[in-house]
């Protein structure tokens, strides 16, 4: 039992008072970590008390051969006990910063050592508009160690690695790649600890790298992608500066006018407003994510063109083109066809087709998939009604396609009859309106030469009546 006791003073020893240093952020993790004693049997024989300030009285947590572990009561740390008795902080709180101490009781002996938890801060960072600056700062509280700070940036595929940061550093232009988790890691003491903080970078997503291909139709919509980057709420857009947006169309047909489609409305909610000359099946509506899509476009061979997509925080715009490209087809002598019409068919983007894109006809009566444009029937037959689809592809993708239904018709036999009839009753029109001016001019002749016979009464008394002269 001696040899025991002997054996259990020389292996420990006692712990100087002075504080030991830990750094830790508000919401993080502090790790104050507890000598572990080589001691025999030391499962059944070590008491562990964590107390933190002044109080020496009320642990926050214990350890005891009888009970186990204990929290004590009323504690709104959320503490825990490692493998080797050392305190886990998850998540820090701003009252956890304090002087803390670890007592140990092995049988008879007490042994003590003592903490101090230090802040490390870092400034709020509110997002930042592509294209801007960013500064970072890592704060931390005096101590009685050296220490020193670096930035980790966050490990994205896209941006350069090669280089941490110091402790306050600043960026002249940040792109996407900036966006995501720093770390500050503070080396003190032999010792580590990280704080994090997020940027978030403002930007537009990219837009499709080609045009949206559709087709006209009646009743087909299509929706132009827009949104932001990054799913940052619309609160904290509007602490950033957020001012406004804009749908703006600039048409294929004249790249000189142009025409704004949605206006963005700011403030407690924010959403897209229609323009006056806006197609009124676009509707208006409430933005409650990232997504700024242009929803609904009626399809029509008028909405080909560019659309930009813009939002303006404080004094610069971010914006996103999207090119909308409508395949049309038409026929020269409309759906409906007879028998023996010649008639030519077009499929087109209202521009020349590029080098990387082409057509391809199909139809029941197709023998081969015609790679023209322009397709010519000298004289249609039965056999070509139906629907003569135009296919647009690109390389071996179809991009979109458009459909036209032929109806093709034998010319009735009666025509021709009625042609004749109508023909001869022309005629006869025309023969009766030239009797009957016939007539009318003999009758006038005849009535101007009765105007010319005379009649005179002769002095010379003779037998009554008139005498011709």
């Amino acid at each position: 039992m001696m040899f025991s006791w002997i054996l259990i003073s020389l292996l420990v020893r006692f712990l100087k008072a002075e504080e030991i240093v830990v750094y830790a952020q508000i919401g993080g993790t502090a790790i104050l970590p507890n000598k572990e004693f080589e001691i025999p049997n030391k499962e059944s024989s070590l008491y562990v008390n964590w107390y933190r300030g002044l109080d020496s009285t009320n642990p926050i947590i214990s350890k005891n051969p009888q009970s186990g572990i204990q929290k004590g009561k009323d504690v709104k740390t959320h503490a825990s006990l490692s493998s080797d008795f050392s305190l886990q902080i998850s998540p820090v709180q701003d009252f956890d910063f304090d002087v803390w101490s670890c007592e140990q009781h092995v049988l008879t002996s007490k042994f003590t050592r003592t903490y101090r938890l230090y802040h490390v801060t870092i400034p709020k960072v509110l997002p930042v508009m592509f294209g801007n600056s960013l500064s970072l700062e890592c704060k931390l509280d005096n101590s009685p160690v050296r220490s020193s700070v670096t930035w980790i940036p966050p490990q994205n595929s896209d941006c350069p690695q090669n280089k941490n940061y110091p402790k306050t550093f600043y960026i002249k232009e940040v792109s996407r790649c900036h966006s995501g988790v720093w770390t500050c890691k503070v080396d003190y003491d032999r010792r580590v600890a990280e704080a994090t903080t997020t940027v978030s970078v403002i930007d537009l997503s990219a837009p499709p790298p080609d045009p949206i291909y559709t087709s006209a139709s009646s009743s087909s919509t299509v929706t132009l992608p827009c949104s932001l980057s990054l799913n940052i709420p619309w609160s904290v857009l509007n602490e950033t500066g957020l001012r406004g947006g804009s749908w703006i169309f600039t048409p294929l047909s004249d790249q000189n006018q142009q025409k704004s489609l949605l206006n963005l409305s700011v403030g407690h909610v924010v959403r897209w407003d229609i323009t006056a000359d806006t197609d009124r099946r676009v509707q208006g509506r409430e933005l409650k994510d990232q997504d700024l899509s242009l929803i609904n476009l009626p399809v029509s061979e008028k909405i080909r063109g560019e659309y930009n997509c813009n939002l303006k925080i404080n004094s610069k715009t971010l914006s996103s083109k999207v090119k909308v490209e409508v395949l049309q087809v038409s026929s020269s002598g409309g759906s409906r066809l007879y028998v023996g019409q010649r008639v030519n068919l077009t499929c087109t983007l209202g521009h020349p087709l590029a080098p990387e894109l082409e057509v391809k006809w199909k139809c029941r009566s197709c023998s081969s998939l015609h790679s023209s444009p322009f397709l010519s029937i000298p004289e249609v037959t039965m056999e070509h009604s139906g629907q003569w689809t135009c296919e647009l592809w690109k390389n071996e993708t179809r991009l979109t396609y458009a459909v036209l239904s032929l109806k093709i018709e034998k010319a009735p036999v009666d025509i021709w009859l009625c042609v004749a009839i109508s023909s001869g009753v022309v005629v006869f029109i025309l023969l009766l309106v030239i009797a009957v001016i016939g007539i009318r001019r003999h009758k006038q002749t005849m009535m101007y030469r009765r105007r010319k016979t005379r009649f005179c009464c002769c002095k010379t008394p003779q037998a009554q009546g008139f005498y011709k002269t």
